[in-house]
């Protein structure tokens, strides 16, 4: 029953997916200077990241896309932040909310980027995610870089391959619920759903 469920949930995300990757690039418009999206666009937005992501900027950007972030802002991650919506979410402090015509393109080339990177990932977890209970979680595998992948007797699964496969690349696959560490209590886990042979090890 919980692959019929998954399934099924699977098609109805594909289908945000699909209207998210039209319309990210207008979506961001409406963004704060705080990069957070507006509460009615939560489903575009990011649960546990606002849209000015430290990492994101200085190391996957493009050169051209890259502005000074630290003069800007000073990053606060989802570990040390306040609950937004139910979950602990990233946020940053404004240093300095001058920025010049170009940091402006650039930071939008940013966060369209970033919400491409996650694409839909509100709708994954608000909408196609599932409740999972601790007293449900079955550890069946450690995985060496990323600590454990879980599997739930009642719905949560997930299905993780990180086999080698092109010149130092993995396969990164995640199918079923993305559970992360719980230790007691509930968790809300996203619908996972990505398959890519081009992941970085």
């Amino acid at each position: 029953m919980k692959y019929v469920k998954w399934i099924l949930f699977a098609i109805v995300d594909i289908a945000f997916n699909i209207v998210a990757y039209l319309t990210n690039p207008l979506v961001v418009l409406t963004a704060s200077e705080y990069g957070n999206l507006p509460w009615l666009l939560g489903w575009w937005d990011n649960y546990d990241d606002c849209l000015d992501v430290e990492y994101f900027v200085k190391e996957h950007a493009p050169g051209w896309a890259v502005y000074d972030y630290d003069k800007h802002y000073k990053f606060h991650s989802n570990t040390e932040s306040q609950q937004t919506r139910g979950v602990y979410k990233s946020y940053v402090d404004i240093l300095d909310p001058n920025f010049t015509l170009k940091e402006r393109l650039q930071r939008y080339v940013c966060r369209v980027l970033w919400l491409y990177r996650n694409n839909a990932y509100g709708f994954s977890y608000y909408v196609t995610g599932i409740e999972v209970k601790a007293e449900d979680i079955v550890k069946i595998k450690t995985v060496e870089q990323d600590g454990y992948v879980y599997y739930v007797t009642d719905y949560a699964w997930v299905y993780k391959d990180e086999r080698p496969s092109y010149k130092g690349h993995r396969w990164d696959n995640y199918l079923g619920w993305k559970l992360n560490w719980l230790e007691s209590g509930e968790e809300r886990c996203m619908l996972a759903l990505r398959i890519t042979p081009f992941d970085k090890g």
